[in-house]
Formats: structure tokens, sequence, C-alpha cells
């Protein structure tokens, strides 16, 4: 490997954001598991419940990042995000290394997974803070994390 290319390769772990997972919603979790697993041998890297918002979520193990297998338990909610189909992809996830009061989020409007309304804060999950948003000028579904901001 040339120096040039090492030194990219160094810059690029510790670049922000990174892809952290793509999220797919899903009607049958343990049918799309299955296939998942029999299809491309992906094991699970972990799960994931929100009883408070009907959400259950299987991670699965890639080399590069993860996908997010998840479903919401409230059927009304899940037949309006899904339609008639059986899965679709929902959001990108992108991993911030700074605090979510530095992503520039003028225009936004921030909310929750698998939902339309607007939330007034983001959620904590594991340590970190989730919002959804569609960025106007991107307009594709993002998960943005970032460090939750702990006060001294």
């Amino acid at each position: 490997m040339s120096e040039l290319s090492l030194d990219s390769a160094i810059g690029a772990e510790e670049q922000f954001p990174r892809l952290d997972h793509v999220g797919i919603l899903v009607r049958d979790m343990e049918h799309t598991l299955a296939q998942w697993q029999s299809r491309f041998g992906v094991s699970v890297a972990s799960t994931f419940e929100a009883p408070s918002l009907d959400i259950r979520a299987t991670f699965l193990a890639l080399a590069s990042a993860k996908i997010e297998l998840y479903t919401i338990d409230e059927p009304e909610i899940l037949d309006r995000a899904l339609g008639g189909a059986s899965a679709k992809i929902d959001h990108i996830a992108l991993r911030f290394g700074t605090a979510l009061s530095d992503v520039e989020l003028s225009g936004c409007t921030i909310r929750g997974p698998g939902r339309s309304d607007a939330v007034s804060a983001p959620f904590q999950i594991a340590g970190s803070d989730h919002i959804w948003t569609e960025p106007p000028g991107i307009n594709v579904l993002l998960q943005l994390i970032t460090p939750t901001e702990i006060a001294l």
C-alpha cells in the first residue's frame, strides 16, 4: 500500500459521519430474518426492543455496516408505513462523533422511528441520541446518531 493510500485509509477510520446501518421496515420479522440468514449466511449482531414505541429490531452483521430489520407492533401504523409491501428500505443511519447540537438541522422536522409526527426531543438509546429526519435537499429519511450531551 502506498503512503498516500495508507494515510487515506487511516483518515477514513476517523471521519464522521459513518454509515451505521440501513433500516428495513418489515411486516414479518421472523420470516424476513430467516430469508436473510438462509440466503446470505449473515448472523444476528444484536436485537433491540422499545415497547413504548411498539418497535422490535434485529441487526444483521455485515463486514462494512449493519442491516436493521425492524417492525412496528402497532398494525395500523405498520400498514400506513408499508402500504401493501411486505418490506421496504426505510432509512439510512449515520453516526456522528459530535453532539446533536453540532449537527446542522435547520429546516428539518425531527421525528421518531416509524412515525411521521414531529417529536420534541431525541430518543436516547444505548448511550446515544437518535433522531429521524428528511433534510431538505437530501429527501431521504436519515437516522442521525450522536453522542448524548452530558451536562458538566
